[in-house]
């Protein structure tokens, strides 16, 4: 899930970092009834029309009462980042792929939603300390439902064209092979930046060597060329880390491509007025286009 999609979320339910702070002084008093909320947990799912069929067996009942009081003190944690919202995720699609009907997912949520109250409510004695801390709670409940009732809607939307398990291999192939690439991409930055310090040092050399101009203009190419690689890998970075497409970005990197050119051709001749104006007119565009980018994003 991109973190773009994580932020929107928590936007929609106006979820603050001071409301992830009220969940964290919360795991204190909420800790010691993770036991007992897993058994109550239970004692209602139970009565649930066939719930035997996914609660077929004692291994079964085990492993999902500890996931159940893992996510219990998560939800208490103060941290809801990538990595949280994607187990949410990944809990959804299990619910999905073992047919397990979003109404019982909404039910279970509803108790959940009760339990929890309640159990802030007897905590705090201070009413308005209390329904402060219970708003963060409530906030941080109807997010987990969201997600976990996302994966439903997905699959409603899903379309075969062979067939849903092939399809399904074929996408993650694809997602692991893409990361992949991405990975080799941020690789052959970091080569090529070592080779651009090793020119920026050669430059610098030329400077000291008596050839002064020439030398502090082929240094501040040589700044220029370094600057694209560290925004290329941190562009990079955050795409592994699953922000966005930064277009802004390649536009700057092509404007600095186009001013160290002019650079390179006022220092070393060869290129016609005609040409240079040319070069000064590219940069006017990009100019322009990155003021306009800039001002949709914002």
């Amino acid at each position: 899930m991109p973190l773009e999609d994580i932020e929107k979320i928590k936007a929609h339910y106006n979820f603050t970092a001071r409301d992830a702070a009220n969940l964290k002084a919360l795991l204190p008093v909420m800790e010691p009834h993770a036991q007992g909320f897993v058994e109550a947990f239970y004692g209602d799912v139970k009565h649930f029309e066939n719930a035997h069929k996914f609660l077929k067996d004692e291994e079964t009942v085990k492993r999902h009462q500890k996931a159940l009081g893992k996510w219990f003190l998560n939800l208490f944690s103060g941290h809801y980042d990538q990595a949280y919202f994607m187990e949410l995720a990944r809990v959804g699609r299990v619910h999905v792929d073992i047919r397990l009907s979003a109404h019982y997912v909404n039910a279970a949520m509803n108790f959940v939603r009760t339990y929890l109250l309640d159990l802030v409510k007897n905590e705090i004695k201070d009413q308005k300390e209390c329904a402060y801390l219970a708003g963060s709670l409530e906030k941080m409940i109807d997010i987990n439902l969201d997600i976990l009732t996302s994966s439903y809607i997905e699959e409603e939307r899903r379309i075969s064209f062979i067939s849903q398990k092939v399809e399904s291999y074929l996408i993650q192939f694809s997602k692991r092979f893409s990361y992949g690439l991405n990975l080799v991409l941020v690789l052959a930055l970091v080569v090529l930046g070592i080779m651009v310090m090793g020119l920026f040092v050669y430059d610098v050399t030329r400077v000291f060597a008596g050839d002064m101009e020439k030398g502090l203009l082929s240094t501040l190419g040589s700044l220029l060329m370094m600057w694209v690689v560290i925004e290329l890998m941190d562009t990079e970075i955050y795409h592994l880390r699953g922000g966005k497409f930064a277009i802004n970005v390649f536009i700057s990197v092509a404007l600095v491509a186009i001013i160290r050119k002019i650079l390179v051709t006022s220092l070393y001749g060869g290129e016609e007025i005609g040409a240079q104006l040319a070069l000064i007119a590219a940069v006017a565009v990009l100019g322009g286009v990155y003021w306009l980018i800039a001002k949709i994003e914002r």
